[in-house]
């Protein structure tokens, strides 16, 4: 009901105002028409209550804070529902969750960040230009409200507007054409490292790799890209890099890292690295290389909506320890816009805690140039990172024995974030082993 009301921006500011009710659901194979009609939720926020309708019917929902004044516009979009898990064209969290009936007139939904409210069946009078006509009455509405809930400003039109905003984080009620930003700009940080000193093993393909990456992402898919090659790949360059996207990157861009060059291993600390161009060949002074854990810090201050890091090198397997959960879209262009419009921190590596390979297929890596190969031959539609990476599984683990990964970063979200519930969504414009030995084939 609430869904896409963006008078918070933080979805931490309305979390612990309402408790997780979690009482049994009956679900039915499709619940949207049992949403229509008027309904009506108050909970109390910074010491007032604010009280909130949600007006549903064929053409989705529309909601308004009550004010003194009068009924303040709070959001519009599509709504649908079935088997105890709505969708809305809105903002994350309030984009989906779950919901169930208590009877025909209550309705119990949260959305994503388990934040939940009760709705009632109402008969408000509303004025002409936004009342809905009458429903039946055995039809019941739900929805979100949190977001909304969480503006103290709704029971005090009058308030100072902009200085509370700066006090608690909140926005005024948008305008209905500004309540979702959509996806914003996508950026790249693309590394690749040939030219590493001895007695590390130099590396044969992986700047041609990151070139060629590089010229894709750019060309097809409208990528502004920021590349660090060889001798330009120290890791000062690379946090520099890094830091000057924390200080760029709006709240619905999209950002990727990629990396291609060494990587290494410690058994005894339990930690994986990239290993810059200006790495200490001793794999126990660790000094200079970038640990899983620098990465993370880094990505955890990203304002970016979506974060994707690709690496192509030793060990990465080690950013991520859970195994991930594959749910390729299959196509499906409404799941890939509710992707895209839920935050996601995510690793696709080209094997788990082991060596991958720095040659075998025409100048590339084996990850590297099924990667490619699949990227430019999707030009028709969006698809998801889960999407790429499935496609090209079997055939990196089949040619070259490596387990490629796909899972969440670790430790990448900031903690007043929202629950990453998305996935980093690729748009085409038009719509040997690695590691720290030496070998003929050296390892990254």
């Amino acid at each position: 009901m609430t869904f896409c009301i963006r008078l918070c921006l933080k979805a931490s500011l309305a979390a612990g105002l309402i408790g997780w009710i979690g009482l049994p659901a009956a679900r039915a194979a499709d619940d949207t028409a049992r949403f229509y009609g008027q309904w009506k939720t108050s909970f109390p926020y910074n010491g007032q209550i604010v009280t909130m309708i949600s007006l549903h019917d064929a053409n989705g929902y529309r909601n308004y804070v009550v004010t003194p004044s009068g009924f303040a516009f709070a959001g519009a979009g599509a709504f649908s529902a079935a088997n105890g898990i709505w969708m809305a064209v809105a903002p994350p969290p309030d984009n989906g969750g779950s919901y169930h009936f208590l009877d025909n007139n209550t309705a119990i939904c949260s959305n994503a960040a388990g934040q939940t409210v009760t709705w009632k069946r109402d008969r408000t009078h509303l004025p002409e230009n936004i009342a809905l006509h009458p429903e039946p009455e055995a039809a019941t509405g739900s929805g979100q409200t949190e977001a909304a809930a969480a503006n103290p400003l709704a029971a005090n039109p009058d308030a100072d507007t902009a200085a509370d905003s700066r006090r608690r984080g909140v926005t005024a009620v948008p305008a209905p054409d500004q309540a979702d930003a959509g996806p914003g700009n996508s950026y790249a940080l693309v590394i690749g490292i040939n030219d590493y000193a001895a007695p590390l093993p130099k590396l044969k393909t992986a700047v041609n790799d990151a070139q060629a990456f590089a010229n894709l992402l750019s060309s097809r898919y409208g990528f502004q890209v920021t590349t660090l090659l060889n001798q330009d790949a120290t890791r000062d360059k690379i946090f520099q890099a890094i830091t000057h996207f924390r200080k760029a990157l709006a709240d619905n861009d999209s950002f990727l890292i990629y990396y291609a060059g060494h990587g290494s291993f410690d058994r005894e600390t339990e930690k994986g690295y990239w290993l810059p161009v200006d790495a200490d060949p001793d794999p126990l002074n660790t000094s200079r290389d970038i640990s899983a854990d620098d990465l993370m810090t880094e990505v955890r201050g990203l304002a970016a909506r979506h974060v994707i890091i690709i690496s192509d090198s030793c060990f990465s397997g080690d950013l991520s320890r859970a195994a991930g959960d594959l749910s390729p879209s299959d196509g499906n262009q409404a799941y890939i816009h509710r992707m895209q419009r839920a935050p996601s921190r995510t690793l696709m590596a080209s094997g788990s805690d082991e060596p991958v390979s720095d040659s075998g297929s025409q100048g590339h890596s084996v990850f590297a140039a099924l990667l490619l190969e699949t990227m430019q031959s999707r030009s028709d539609q969006a698809f998801t990172a889960d999407d790429l990476f499935v496609a090209i599984r079997k055939s990196v683990l089949s040619r070259s024995g490596q387990s490629p990964q796909y899972s969440s970063l670790r430790n990448s979200a900031r903690p007043s974030a929202s629950l990453d519930t998305g996935d980093f969504v690729f748009s085409p414009k038009s719509a040997g082993t690695r590691g720290k030995t030496a070998g003929s084939s050296p390892p990254r």
